[in-house]
Order: C-alpha cells, then structure tokens, then sequence
C-alpha cells in the first residue's frame, strides 16, 4: 500500500497510482467450601462419603499436594512508564532501518501460523526518496516486497520527537513542526518531512527521557505501518504472497517503476488493511509485556499527520469525507479511519482485558 505524501501530490499520485496507500492508509478462580459439624449425644456414626454423579471419577491428587491452581498470565503487566528502563535513541537513517526490520519481525512473529506462512520471509526493501511513502507491492516476477522511503522514516521520527517533547514537557512542538513543515510538503516535492532545527528547545533536546519515549512511539507508529502492508499480502490484495521461496527484494531504483505495476487497493481493501494491522500491532505488543506495549496511539498518530497534510491542501474538515482532496481520492479518509482503528482496539482489548 503505497502512502505518498510528498507533492504536488498530483504529481505524486501519478507516480504511486498503482501501490497500496496505507494514506498515512491492545482469574485466579477461587472455590469455597462449607463444613458443618452435628453435635450429637449418641456415638457418632462414620459420614457417608459424598456422593459423586455416575460415571464421573473423584479426582486423584497426590497426598499433601494442594489443586492446581488457573495458570497466571501469560505476560506480566506492562510497566509504568516511571518504571521502564531508558531506551537509547535512535539516531541517523541505518539506526531507524534496523527497528522497521526487528519491529517487523516481531510482527510477523504475532501472526497466526497461516499467515505467518504467507509472509515470512518477504524482503524488506529501504528507499532512498525523500517521498512519505511505505507501500506492499509485487516484482516483475510476481514475488511479493515490503518498502518504506527515508522520507516516511524522517516523517515518523519527527512525529515522535515531537510528541515525546510535548507529552514531557507540555510544549506545542508537534503544533510548530507541523506548521512549518506540511505546507511545504504539499508545495513542492524538493521538501522533506525531517524535524527541522530549532523546532525543540535547545535545553529540552538532550534530555534522554526524551529520546527514551521518542523511540517508544516511533516503534508503535511504525508497528502499525507495516502492519497495515503486511495485511495487504496476508489479506490476498497483492496476490502474489502464497508462502512461496522470497527473493533479496527489489533494487530500490527500480520502485518506482515497480509501482506502476502492482495492484491498486480499493477503499474497502485499505479499511481491512487498517483493522488486520491494528490488531496485528496489539497482538504484537502485548506479547512485549513488560516491555512497551503497542497500541492503537501509532495509528491515530499517522491518520492525524496525513489528516493535516490534507488540510495543508486545501482539504480536510467533515465534508472532505464525501469529497477528499488529492492523493485522498483514492483511500479512505483519515477523519474516517481514525474512529475505525480506535473501534477496533476498544474492541480487541474486550476480548483480551488485562
């Protein structure tokens, strides 16, 4: 699913029409028993044993042994975040590479065996444009490849640089990037997503609390990415991941031919993408537990980046739903998806409370 958000996005949507947008497109059983004692002046006479339905057995246990009690958990609670140990940051292109790859993998470890056997193995192929852009597509020879461009990598570190400072601090970091830098984005195709200098005061930037839950939300805007892209292949819209042996994955100056080749995602694929990739991402984190947990915060962070690159556009607002404006035409609305991912999650943590 391609998520192209560099522009002109006209020109963009030209390039990346035949990808799949992500349009960046969670008791301990207890008996009781009773005893009663009967006060008695005769001798007393020697109980009954209780009387068991027919044909079910007593149950044996060993002499001095208690009953087993309901196995606990299967992860420990997550840990507050005062708690959690300080994660380094991640700093430069390669450092940011290595966690899609390792965030992936653990993706793909929370899948169940049918689908793991459709994807595992798919290469993972790192762009060097400067476009906003993760996508799942086919080669020419039919096998399937994941990829992400430097500049859907710049856009997510930003998003959480900038968060991280704010939830700490109570700045409007996430505000300030975001004015200075969509518009931009929407004006010209030479412009990048990358956090500018100067957006996060220079006394706060050091701090490695910071860095530590910068990090934290880049891995859950990045587990739901590419849980959405893995969706397009398990779910059968790229058509081309059947398990099969994987190849090293297409050179990267050969994706944008590439992307006039591979499928194009209906609205309906990309919402089943969303919900595949939600719970995908919130089965994957709390298999994390202690460590942290994914939720449906990296979702909603991503629709609300690519809600204001549409507002950035010209568009947004509640009549954008029927009308969207730009590379929007084409995948369901941030505005709508947001709710979506959020119903999902509230629903997956029902079943799986704790």
């Amino acid at each position: 699913m391609s998520l192209v958000a560099t522009l002109p996005l006209f020109t963009r949507l030209l390039r990346a029409c035949g990808a799949a947008s992500i349009v960046l497109g969670l008791s301990v059983g207890a008996s009781a028993c009773r005893s009663s004692t009967q006060a008695s002046t005769a001798p007393q006479q020697p109980q009954p044993y209780p009387q068991q339905p027919y044909g079910q057995p007593y149950p044996q246990q060993p002499y001095g042994q208690p009953y087993p009690q309901q196995p606990p958990p299967q992860q420990p609670p997550p840990q507050p975040a005062a708690q959690r140990p300080l994660l380094a940051p991640l700093i430069g292109v390669a450092a940011q590479q290595q966690e899609v790859r390792n965030i992936l993998a653990e993706l793909i470890n929370a899948l169940s065996p049918q689908n793991q056997a459709l994807v595992r193995g798919i290469p993972l192929t790192f762009d060097p444009t400067i476009e906003v852009n993760a996508f799942a597509g086919c080669d020419e020879q039919g096998t399937p490849f994941l990829a992400a461009t430097t500049g859907i990598l710049e856009a997510v570190d930003a998003i959480a640089q900038t968060k991280a400072t704010d939830e700490l601090f109570g700045t409007q970091t996430y505000e300030a990037y975001c004015n200075a830098v969509l518009p931009q984005l929407v004006k010209s195709d030479k412009a990048r997503a990358a956090l500018p200098s100067g957006i996060i005061p220079a006394n706060l930037g050091p701090d490695p609390r910071r860095w530590s839950r910068a990090r934290e939300i880049f891995d859950d805007v990045i587990a739901f990415t590419f849980g959405h892209e893995l969706a397009h292949h398990y779910l059968g819209h790229t058509g081309c991941a059947k398990g099969q042996a994987m190849g090293s994955g297409p050179d990267p100056a050969r994706l944008g031919r590439l992307l006039s080749v591979v499928p194009i995602f209906n609205q309906a694929g990309e919402a089943a993408s969303d919900s595949a990739g939600c719970i995908n991402a919130l089965d994957a984190g709390r298999a994390r537990r202690p460590q942290y947990e994914w939720s449906d915060t990296g979702g909603v962070l991503l629709l609300d980046y690519f809600a204001r690159i549409e507002r950035a556009g010209g568009g947004g607002g509640p009549l954008s739903l029927l009308n969207p404006v730009q590379f929007l035409r084409s995948h369901p609305n941030p505005l709508a998806r947001i709710p979506i991912v959020q119903t999902v999650a509230q629903n997956w943590r029902a079943r799986n409370p704790g």
